[in-house]
C-alpha cells in the first residue's frame, strides 16, 4: 500500500461513519468484508498485524469438497462445498485455484476398490453435470508401479485416482481485500482494535491505532 494511499485510508477510518467494521484480515474477515461492500453498506476492515498472517496463510492450501464427510451422510455439506470448489476453479478464481490430483493406492482386489470407488463415484456425481474437474478413474497395479514406484509392489492391488483443487491461500486472502476495496470498502492493515464504543447494549464504534 502507497504511503498517500494509506494516510487517506487512515484518515477515512478517524472521520467516516460505517455501516459495518470487520475486524481481522484472515480469509474470513476480507470475504465478509467483500460480501458487506457489494451489498451497498459502508465497509472499514482493519488487521493488526499483516493480511493473511495466520491461517490464512497456513492451511493446507487445498479447495476440497470433503470427501470425508461422505463416510458421515453429510451429503448436503460435501455437495455445497464441491459447488464451491468448482466454481472457483472455472469462474470465479481459476487464475487461483487449480487441479491437484491424488493416488489413492489398493491393497484388496474386491472389497477395498467397491468401497473406495463408490465413495468416489458418490464424490464425483454430487457436484452436479457442470464441472471443470475430471472424474476419478481406476488405475492397475501395474500403472501405479510406473506412476509410483516406491510403492510396495507385493501387496498393491491397483488404485484410484481423483482430483481436487489447490490455492495459494495467502494470495487468494488478499485478492479478496482488494476486491472488496474496489467495491469500496476502507482497508487496512497494522491498525489495531484496542477496544469497543459502546451506547447502552450497543456497539457504535472502535477505539483502533496505527501500529
Amino acid at each position: 500500500m502507497k504511503v498517500s494511499s494509506r494516510e487517506r485510508i487512515l484518515e477515512k477510518l478517524s472521520t467516516l461513519d460505517f455501516d459495518v467494521l470487520v475486524i481481522g484480515g484472515g480469509v474470513t474477515g476480507v470475504g465478509a468484508a467483500l460480501d458487506a461492500a457489494t451489498r451497498g453498506l459502508k465497509v472499514a476492515l482493519i488487521e493488526a498485524n499483516d493480511f493473511a498472517c495466520g491461517t490464512s496463510s497456513r492451511s493446507s492450501k487445498l479447495i476440497h469438497g470433503g470427501l470425508r464427510y461422505l463416510e458421515q451422510y453429510d451429503f448436503k455439506l460435501v455437495r455445497e462445498a464441491l459447488k464451491e470448489r468448482e466454481l472457483m476453479v472455472g469462474r470465479t478464481a481459476p487464475h487461483l485455484v487449480s487441479a491437484v490430483s491424488f493416488l489413492f493406492p489398493l491393497h484388496e482386489r474386491v472389497k477395498e476398490r467397491g468401497y473406495v470407488g463408490a465413495g468416489l463415484a458418490l464424490y464425483d456425481a454430487l457436484r452436479g453435470k457442470e464441472h471443470v474437474l475430471p472424474y476419478h478413474r481406476h488405475i492397475s497395479s501395474r500403472k501405479m508401479r510406473e506412476i509410483a514406484p516406491d510403492l510396495r509392489g507385493d501387496i498393491l492391488k491397483g488404485g484410484i485416482l481423483y482430483y481436487d483443487a489447490q490455492v495459494d491461500d495467502a494470495r487468494h486472502t488478499m485478492t479478496i481485500a482488494r476486491t472488496a476495496e474496489r467495491f469500496g470498502a476502507f482497508v487496512a492493515n497494522q491498525v489495531e482494535a484496542r477496544s469497543l464504543l459502546h451506547d447502552g447494549n450497543r456497539v457504535v464504534g472502535a477505539k483502533v491505532y496505527d501500529r
